[in-house]
């Protein structure tokens, strides 16, 4: 029996795996860095460890001491980091330790994608065709160094060739790069043509390293307007498997999924049973025990092993709601040697999981202070924070995951809609417009979906204030004044002796010119804002913090009458769009750059982000070099706008 459990993460699935402990009466032990000292899920394990610097959630030795010294005798490892890392878990099964995974060798088996996709050719599951890219090779890889599986150097066909647009044998672009290790989108690349591979190589390889430890990559064929369908495994010691539906995660930026449910509505029942057959036979494979994930790619009748993840998934919440099992349970009583209960539990209903990033309209991760986290409505939220979190540039910037169930897709959708329009995240800009967006969409409630989803729709990630919105700040604003007056408190807001010119309030955003006592407005309060329109009655929340104000969840920054003087830039420089290291300068003072060229390359939260050229010119300066730390907002490099 598990008596006191250690969770090797962070964030939101350590406060989830938490919470199943709590109800089976297993005690809690929590690990935590240095940037995570204050987070929520240090306070609510039992016991807390530190382990120091920020990325110390991967140091295998540190961790398997931190069990020893608490009195541990089990450990979970969550998602990321170290969870499918088969030298951990070795660690913890010679240190004693109950390990709540997958065997050692199962891990190791599908930690490699090119292996995995070998064994998985083996069992009859099928697979794309792969090229890889041993890690040996140099920093810019060639060609004719990708190689076919199971081929010496030197005999894999190259990828352009000689013939136009081909890419290998039988192969044509666009083509996918991808990381051997790890998952998450990092390390992959789309590849439109020739020109782009090697640039795409190199970078993917760098990212995958960073992020993982290992450089190694391969090529795959992009299936264009693909779905990607995956489907829960749960293996107990004793032999049986179950394959507990599958999940729609085709809605993605960056290769990293945003939407998620349960079950798909494109999968047949016909289809169904295919997916779940290969991803039995996958598990029986490889000796597979504990909960897991078999990932395809499925267009039309076709599907294609993409990869399995020998851990819990994110998205594992709608599989939870639909099958009604506790997925982290059934991991803990795996692990201690219990046999799968009874007949594998049957599905009931839809459920539809958003993740709800801090990030804005460019999916630019954002880091800061949450100033107030505050979901409501009948749905899961499974959140990493709360109100007066801090969000660290070292980690992923998932703030939360909100999990609707109803007994039909629209009924879930409609649910889950509703609570983002009235969820509220200050301080801190997120997806929500975007995730909002997509749920309402014609093509998401037709079922619709794919890979290309949101560039095929572009929907909108931002929305400007309302007049309304920006009328009820103001009215707000003028009210909080007021009511902090010293002097002739009794007098309404905005009175003058002669009211022969309007109220201007001013804000970053927007700008509102009204009547100080306007015809509609029922009342004005510092924190509520009440309206009137053809009966029609609106309430507005209001939220004041130092230089900008919230109405719901939509920000406004109030401009100040007398500005003081600010730092301006020279035109054309390029801002940093968030802090991070300079990974890479692509060009010198002097070059001439055409647009969208890129200039320099910042990394951030492990992440490449490219900073291009708005406009074509020649760089006039570059302020920074490889290695420099730099803060949001700093000048990196001036372009100017034309011929040298």
């Amino acid at each position: 029996m598990i008596t006191r459990l250690l969770v090797a993460n962070r964030g939101e699935i350590a406060r989830r795996i938490f919470r199943t402990c709590r109800e089976l009466g297993v005690e809690t032990v929590a690990v935590y860095s240095d940037a995570d000292a204050d987070a929520p899920h240090v306070s609510e394990a039992g016991l807390a460890v530190r382990l120091g610097e920020p990325m110390a959630y991967l140091d295998i030795e540190a961790i398997v001491r931190a069990a020893e010294r608490s009195g541990a005798d089990a450990v979970h490892p969550g998602y990321g980091f170290l969870s499918e890392n088969a030298a951990f878990a070795v660690a913890v099964v010679e240190a004693g330790l109950t390990w709540v995974g997958p065997p050692p060798g199962a891990i190791a088996a599908m930690g490699s994608k090119i292996e995995a996709k070998r064994l998985m050719a083996e069992a009859g599951v099928p697979v794309l065709p792969s090229l890889a890219v041993p890690a040996s090779m140099g920093e810019t890889p060639t060609r004719d160094g990708l190689l076919q599986d199971g081929e010496a150097p030197g005999e894999g066909p190259p990828v352009g060739g000689e013939t136009e647009g081909a890419a290998g044998a039988g192969w044509s672009y666009p083509l996918l790069v991808k990381a051997s290790a790890g998952g998450g989108g990092r390390g992959m690349r789309v590849v439109d043509g020739p020109a782009d591979l090697d640039r795409a190589l190199a970078s993917a390889r760098r990212e995958a390293e960073a992020a993982f430890g290992d450089g190694t990559v391969f090529v795959e064929p992009l299936l264009d307007r693909a779905r990607h369908i995956e489907v829960q495994i749960l293996a107990d010691a004793h032999g049986t498997v179950w394959a507990l539906g599958e999940r729609e995660c085709s809605i993605q930026r960056r290769h990293q999924k945003v939407v998620e449910e349960c079950p798909s509505p494109a999968v047949t029942p016909a289809l169904r049973d295919r997916l779940e057959a290969a991803a039995v036979r996958a598990a029986q494979a490889i000796g597979y025990v504990g909960a897991g994930t078999v990932e395809f790619l499925v267009k039309d009748d076709t599907i294609a092993f993409l990869e399995m993840n020998t851990r819990l998934q994110v998205e594992h919440p709608v599989t939870e709601l639909v099958y009604g099992v506790d997925l982290v349970e059934l991991q803990l009583r795996v692990a201690e040697g219990e046999p799968l209960p009874g007949a594998r539990p049957s599905p009931s209903g839809h459920a539809v999981e958003v993740r709800l990033y801090a990030e804005d309209a460019a999916y630019l991760p954002q880091s800061g202070t949450v100033d107030l986290f505050e979901v409501k409505g009948p749905v899961r939220v499974d959140s990493g924070v709360e109100s007066g979190s801090t969000v660290s540039t070292h980690y992923d910037p998932m703030l939360a995951k909100i999990i609707s169930f109803g007994r039909s897709r629209g009924e879930a959708i409609r649910k889950l809609t509703t609570a983002l329009d009235g969820a509220r995240v200050h301080g801190l800009t997120t997806n929500r417009v975007l995730l909002r967006n997509i749920l309402r969409s014609r093509a998401f409630r037709e079922g619709d979906t794919h890979t290309g989803f949101l560039d095929e729709h572009r929907l909108a990630a931002h929305e400007p204030p309302t007049e309304a919105q920006t009328l009820a700040a103001a009215l707000a604003i003028a009210a909080r004044h007021r009511s902090e007056a010293t002097v002739q408190r009794s007098l309404p807001c905005g009175w003058r002796n002669v009211r022969s010119q309007p109220q201007i309030a001013r804000f970053e955003e927007a700008e509102v010119v009204y009547d100080p006592a306007p015809r509609g407005v029922v009342s004005a309060r510092p924190y509520r804002v009440v309206t009137e329109t053809d009966g029609l009655r609106q309430t507005f929340e209001i939220a004041h913090y130092e230089g900008r104000v919230y109405v719901g969840d939509t920000r406004l920054t109030p401009l100040p009458r007398l500005p003081e003087p600010a730092e301006e830039h020279a035109p054309g420089s390029l801002l940093a769009p968030m802090p991070g290291s300079v990974l890479r300068v692509e060009v010198e003072q002097g070059a001439a750059v055409s647009k969208g060229q890129v200039v320099l390359v910042l990394e951030a939260m492990k992440m490449e982000h490219q900073i291009a050229a708005p406009a074509a010119g020649v760089v006039s300066a570059v302020m920074v070099e490889k290695g420099y730390q730099v803060e949001a907002g700093a000048v990196l490099a001036i372009i100017e706008e034309g011929e040298a």
